[in-house]
C-alpha cells in the first residue's frame, strides 16, 4: 500500500486558501518526498507552493489547469530543493464524486509523462473533497492509488475517508469510550519495536483495542530465563525448546491465539538494518519499546524524517543505596515533527551508541581495562507490574495521539508506580539546532545511519 502524509500546518494552509473560493475550484502544488517501505511507498507533502494570480490557464465550478508559466516555475522550486511535487486542489462540491475523476486522472497522466522525469522526486495529485481526501502516485508509468491519506502535527488525522466500524459486542465499551477515536484505532497499522516484557504488553493491547493489523520487530530470542517472568505469552515449554524462539515468534504466536483475527507480521532482525527498518515505513504508528541507544536512536528518526509518529516507551527501577527499592517509574515520549526529539530530549547518547556497536569481544576488553563501566549492556532490572504499567501508557499515549484533545496534552511524561508520583517532562520544544530541525521531512534524502554488524549481545528490553 501507498501512503500520503501531509504536515499538520501545510494542511492548515491549504484548507485555509481553498475555503476562499468558495464552489469555485482551487489548488496549489506541495513539495513531495518519499521513504521506500517494504510493501510500499510512503510520500511526504510538506511545504505549499502558493498560486499567484496568473497562476490558472481555467478556473470554474468543475475545471481547474494551471498554466504552464506555473507548472514552470513548481518545477524549478521542486528542483532547487532536491523534491517532487503533488498537485492538490479542490472538489467543493459534495455532490461530486469523491477523488479524482476521469478528467483528472487523464490531465494527471498527461503531466507526468512531461514532468516526471524533470523531477529529483515523486510526483503525485489529490483531491480534496468534503467527505475526505484521495490521491494518486506516478510509479514507472503507472497511476498508483494512494491507500491512505494523514496528517501529523502534535496529533494523527485520516484525512482520507474511513468507515465507521461495524457495531460489535466486542466494541461496544469501547467505542462508548473512545467514540470516533475507537473508528481510527480499527483503521491503524501499528509497528512494535521490541518485543520482551514490555513490548509483549504493548502488542496484545494493540490487538485487544482492534487494531487493522500488527508488525512485529525484534532480533533477539527468548535464550534468558528471567524473560519469562515478563514476556506475555511466553511458557516454560519454549526455554525447553533445542533452538531458542524468536521473541516475535513466541509474542506472534500468543496473538494468534487470541482469535482476533488481525494480520500479525513478524521480522525476525535488527532495526539498526536497513532491510528491517524499511518495514516500518508502511505502517501508520510507531511503539518503541526497545532500551539500546543505537536501536532508539534509528527508530526516534522517524518522526521529524518520515512524518511518522513514534510513541518512545522506557521503564526504570530505582533503588536506594542499599538497595532498597525506591521507584518503578515509567516514561512516555510522544515524537512527531512538531515535538522535541530523544536527541533534543538528551535521552540517547552517542557515545552510548558507539559502545554498542563495539564488537562484543572488544568490548569485553574495554570493560576489563576499565574504559567501559561493568554491566555496561547487561539485562536491567525489571520485574512485571513495571512493564506492564509501562505498556499501559504507552497505549494511552496512542490514545492520545488520535484524539482532539492531543492539540493541549503533554507529549511527554512519567510515573512512578510505587509512590504515584508523576510530571511531565521537558523540554517543551524541539532544539532548533537539532538533528530532527535540519532532516524535516526529508525521507530518503536523509535516511539515518544503519550498521552492517549487528553485536550478538541481547537487545533486552524492559
Amino acid at each position: 500500500m501507498n501512503r500520503l502524509t501531509v504536515f499538520q500546518d501545510t494542511v492548515k494552509l491549504l484548507e485555509r486558501h481553498f475555503l476562499t473560493s468558495g464552489l469555485i475550484e482551487e489548488g496549489t502544488f506541495c513539495l513531495l518526498r518519499q521513504g521506500k517501505g517494504a510493501l510500499g511507498t510512503r510520500f511526504l507533502a510538506t511545504e505549499m507552493i502558493l498560486p499567484q494570480p496568473d497562476s490558472w490557464e481555467r478556473q470554474g465550478r468543475a475545471i481547474l489547469r494551471p498554466s504552464a508559466k506555473w507548472i514552470s516555475a513548481s518545477i524549478s522550486r521542486a528542483i532547487q530543493d532536491h523534491a517532487g511535487l503533488i498537485f492538490i486542489h479542490s472538489h467543493p462540491n459534495a455532490e461530486f464524486p469523491q477523488g479524482l475523476s476521469p478528467s483528472d486522472l487523464s490531465a494527471f497522466n498527461s503531466l507526468a509523462h512531461t514532468l516526471a522525469p524533470m523531477l529529483d522526486g515523486p510526483f503525485a495529485a489529490g483531491v480534496v473533497h468534503p467527505n475526505g481526501w484521495s490521491g494518486v502516485s506516478w510509479a514507472e508509468g503507472n497511476i498508483v492509488p494512494f491507500g491512505k491519506i494523514t496528517s501529523i502535527g502534535k496529533k494523527l488525522c485520516f484525512l482520507s475517508s474511513i468507515k465507521e466500524a461495524g457495531d460489535s459486542n466486542l466494541d461496544s465499551r469501547q467505542r462508548d469510550a473512545l467514540g470516533f477515536v475507537h473508528d481510527q484505532v480499527r483503521h491503524l497499522d501499528v509497528a512494535v519495536v521490541g518485543c520482551g516484557g514490555l513490548g509483549s504488553a504493548v502488542a496484545e493491547q494493540v490487538v485487544r483495542m482492534g487494531a487493522n493489523s500488527l508488525l512485529l520487530i525484534d532480533h533477539d530470542r527468548l535464550d534468558t530465563n528471567s524473560n519469562l517472568r515478563r514476556m506475555i505469552g511466553s511458557t516454560m515449554v519454549d526455554l525447553k525448546a533445542t533452538v531458542a524462539p524468536p521473541k516475535v515468534d513466541v509474542v506472534g504466536r500468543h496473538l494468534d491465539q487470541l482469535g482476533f483475527g488481525l494480520e500479525i507480521r513478524r521480522v525476525n532482525g535488527d532495526v539498526r538494518t536497513e532491510e528491517v527498518f524499511r518495514a516500518l515505513l508502511d505502517v501508520d504508528v510507531v511503539l518503541n519499546c526497545t532500551d539500546t541507544h543505537g536501536s532508539r536512536a534509528v527508530v526516534n528518526d522517524l518522526a521529524s524524517t518520515y512524518l511518522l509518529p513514534v510513541i518512545d516507551v522506557g521503564v526504570r527501577v530505582s533503588s536506594r543505596y542499599d538497595n532498597r527499592l525506591a521507584g518503578l517509574i515509567a516514561e512516555t515520549r510522544v515524537l512527531t515533527p512538531t515535538t522535541p526529539c530523544l536527541w533534543c530530549r538528551k535521552t540517547i547518547d552517542s557515545n552510548v551508541i558507539r559502545l554498542e556497536n563495539l564488537p562484543p569481544e572488544e568490548r569485553e576488553q574495554l570493560k576489563k581495562e576499565g574504559y567501559v563501566a561493568a554491566g555496561f549492556g547487561d539485562p536491567t532490572p525489571s520485574v512485571i507490574s513495571l512493564t506492564v504499567l509501562g505498556s499501559g501508557l504507552a497505549t494511552c499515549a496512542l490514545l492520545r495521539l488520535l484524539s482532539e484533545e492531543g492539540e493541549v496534552a503533554p507529549f511527554g511524561y512519567w510515573f512512578d508506580g510505587l509512590f504515584g508520583d508523576s510530571g511531565e517532562t521537558k523540554p517543551h520544544t524541539p532544539n532548533s539546532d537539532c538533528w530532527c530541525r535540519k532532516h524535516f521531512g526529508l525521507g530518503d534524502c536523509a535516511p539515518p545511519p544503519f550498521v552492517s554488524f549487528i553485536p550478538q549481545a541481547s537487545q533486552e528490553d524492559r
